[in-house]
């Protein structure tokens, strides 16, 4: 019988394409980035940001390298300088709008009343501490059941981030299930040590080869809030 639920932050509980995009759109609305091209841009901003979440040290101006060589690959005009400098400026507005998917908002006072509900999310302590904030999870989510992997000098997929969790729940391993977005950091790694893992894949993955399957694969918000409807009923 499950006796906690835990989440992924960024891109699981919140739309991390959404500030990426409207600030893009912003300051430089080219008809031509839109569907794949859009989604490659997002993939390869989405890839620095989990390398700045391993406190790597990263200069804008590498970042900015990297999309104009995704425009390149696909042989659209680049970035300039100036349209790259007002979508950081943008982009920082925008990131103080993040918001709750609405679907997976709905469940989760009923998922509190039957649930321990908690977070682990790798990453630098302000920035995640920050986004929880703009997103009121505490209203969910107590304190005590949030881990930043820069608090606790571990970061997903390693196993023993998620047996930090549920040793800090006094709960066993198979009671546990992890929600991400993540396959190799929040499948792998939740499996590893031996939780029930949920694969959130909105962005439409494929699978990648590997010894561990998740438990549950849904493609949308709200394939997810029917699922987590569905466990606030009956027991996983």
């Amino acid at each position: 019988m499950l006796k906690a639920i835990v989440f992924d932050l960024d891109d699981t509980l919140y739309d991390q394409q959404r500030p990426f995009q409207q600030a893009l759109f912003s300051v430089w609305n080219d008809p031509a980035v839109s569907g794949h091209v859009l989604t490659d841009l997002f993939k390869v901003f989405k890839h620095m940001n989990d390398r700045v979440a391993k406190l790597e040290t990263l200069t804008m101006n590498h970042v900015f390298s990297c999309l104009n060589d995704v425009l390149t690959q696909h042989d659209l005009p680049t970035l300039t300088n100036s349209v790259w400098l007002a979508f950081c400026d943008r982009y920082r507005l925008e990131a103080e709008k993040i918001s709750l998917f609405s679907d997976i908002q709905a469940q989760l006072p009923s998922l509190k009343s039957h649930y321990e509900l908690g977070v682990i999310t790798n990453g630098e302590s302000n920035t995640q501490s920050e986004k929880l904030s703009r997103l009121d999870l505490q209203r969910w989510v107590k304190d005590e059941n949030i881990i930043i992997s820069d608090e606790v000098g571990l970061r997903k997929p390693d196993p023993r981030i998620f047996t930090h969790f549920n040793r800090h729940l006094n709960v066993q391993a198979n009671e546990i299930v992890y929600i991400g977005d993540n396959f190799e950091k929040d499948m792998v790694g939740a499996k590893q040590a031996g939780w029930h893992a949920f694969w959130f894949n909105h962005r439409h993955l494929d699978m990648p080869k590997s010894d561990f399957i998740p438990d549950q694969t849904v493609e949308s918000p709200t394939e997810l809030a029917e699922l987590l409807q569905a466990m606030s009923v009956t027991n996983y």
